[in-house]
């Protein structure tokens, strides 16, 4: 089984790239959605879906590869687009059905939940809020997440109604389409993957030499 992911980068990193990458193995933060929703989204998530804090974010196509490019380009140089090189059972692959997690209605539900309960916010003895404000600090893992709902009958309630309506994971693919679907993997233990440079896709993306 082969799996269709692609990554642009700066052609002037093609040299590097041929050593390959492992997974990065401290936390990566996603910056695109709340830490409050990116610790649910954790929480909630099956081992068989790869973690945001740890994945690769690739496309479907070449072409979405590079319009999806945002490395930091040097004066001339371009992205080119890359097949990512690796074992179908040596990574996690999830795509999901908007472009961007930030799109995602989880976002808004998560939101309508706490505005609706705002004022049991305040009236909650200051030992809870003390725990509550840990659900808003970043990169919170499972256990960790899963001691506090034990702590708090407010995360609790959050908690199950975030587990009776998320949908991020239900309706996440693990077979890649050529769709603009957020794309993301992860390494699995020692594995590593190569880029494999392809050829002239339109379009071809660089920066003009006399620009400021």
């Amino acid at each position: 089984m082969t799996v269709d992911l692609f990554r642009a980068i700066p052609e002037s990193k093609l040299a590097e790239s041929s050593e390959g990458y492992r997974r990065q193995s401290t936390l990566r933060i996603p910056s695109n959605v709340p830490y409050v929703v990116d610790n649910l989204w954790e929480w909630l998530r099956p081992d068989s879906m790869p973690s945001r804090r740890h994945a690769v974010y690739a496309s479907g196509t070449p072409k979405l590869a590079l319009e999806n490019a945002s490395a930091p380009l040097a004066n001339g140089d371009c992205y080119v687009a890359c097949r990512v090189v690796v074992g179908a059972d040596e990574i996690r692959v999830a795509q999901l059905q908007v472009s961007d997690a930030r799109n995602h209605e989880d976002i808004r539900m998560i939101s309508r939940w706490l505005s609706r309960h705002s004022r049991e916010f305040t009236e909650i003895s200051l030992a809870e809020r003390q725990v509550l404000a840990l659900l808003f600090s970043p990169g919170l893992r499972q256990k960790e997440l899963e001691e506090l709902r034990q702590q708090s009958q407010l995360i609790q309630n959050l908690c199950a109604h975030v587990q009776e309506h998320s949908t991020l994971w239900p309706t996440a693919s693990t077979a890649p389409n050529a769709t603009s679907g957020e794309l993301f993997f992860e390494l699995l233990g020692s594995a590593l993957y190569r880029l494999a440079p392809l050829p002239a896709v339109s379009p071809q993306i660089s920066t003009n030499p006399n620009m400021r």
